[in-house]
């Protein structure tokens, strides 16, 4: 993997890529994740990888805005800056949004993997608002999750940056929060309007959707194939990974 920049409507968007040859797998990470978070699938895909940090995350550029027409409008410049054809999209959470509006958008792509994300979206970012700037250890980074009755995961600590002195994330705070905002909606119009394959996963024990909308979900579109992980919370990847990776192998192999 290389660590490269490309310039979208002024914006530093710095992404990930393993530059191999064939189909492309863009890979798009939720909110407070990083494009390194999804490595992992370098196991099992053979074509070209593209990670993306999204706008105000990891090694990109923080915003002014976080509408959902800036994340569409990079997420299409990616694949139009990098001369991408037919990609497979792969999105967790706010990354699984951004991947079914652009496919609902646009029809150039093969198919969408959308980790745990509903079409009715009502959540808040605002205890990340709580945490303190800079933390002295990642022993003081768990304290603050304790605090607001949450541990801290790999998935945060995959954002954690070191200066040599002291740790922060590659995030603001108030990002996160006005990002969320943004989110929060109804997206049905949207999902109704995908054409292409869809695998659709939803971790039982998630705090980001609800079961009865994720099956909805999958009666309100054709071609939707809907995952269930009994064990897993919001970050499949993460709770259950051995079959996360089985179930998109055999779905990008039947599609």
């Amino acid at each position: 993997m290389k660590r490269k920049t490309i310039k979208i409507n002024g914006l530093n968007v710095s992404y990930l890529d393993n530059e191999k040859e064939g189909e492309t797998l863009i890979c798009l990470h939720g909110h407070f994740g990083t494009a390194s978070m999804f490595r992992f699938v370098e196991s099992f895909f053979d074509g070209r990888i593209i990670l993306p940090d999204l706008r105000g995350h990891g090694f990109s550029d923080s915003a002014d805005s976080y509408s959902r027409k800036n994340y569409i409008e990079d997420l299409k410049g990616v694949i139009d800056g990098l001369n991408i054809v037919n990609p497979i999209l792969l999105g967790h959470s706010l990354g699984g949004v951004n991947a079914y509006q652009y496919a609902a958008i646009y029809n150039n792509v093969k198919m969408i993997i959308v980790e745990d994300i509903g079409t009715e979206i009502s959540s808040s970012n605002e205890f990340i608002a709580d945490f303190p700037l800079y933390f002295d250890t990642v022993w003081d980074v768990n304290q603050a999750f304790l605090k607001q009755n949450r541990p801290l995961s790999t998935y945060f600590m995959e954002s954690l940056d070191y200066d040599g002195l002291k740790w922060k994330f590659r995030f603001s705070y108030q990002d996160m929060v006005q990002s969320q905002n943004e989110l929060n909606g109804n997206y049905w119009n949207d999902w109704e309007n995908i054409q292409c394959p869809i695998l659709l996963q939803h971790g039982a024990k998630s705090w980001a959707c609800k079961t009865e909308n994720m099956k909805e979900m999958a009666v309100r579109n054709k071609n939707v194939s809907l995952k269930i992980y009994e064990n897993a919370g919001h970050a499949i990847h993460d709770d259950e990974r051995k079959q996360f990776c089985e179930d998109v192998i055999e779905f990008i192999a039947k599609n």
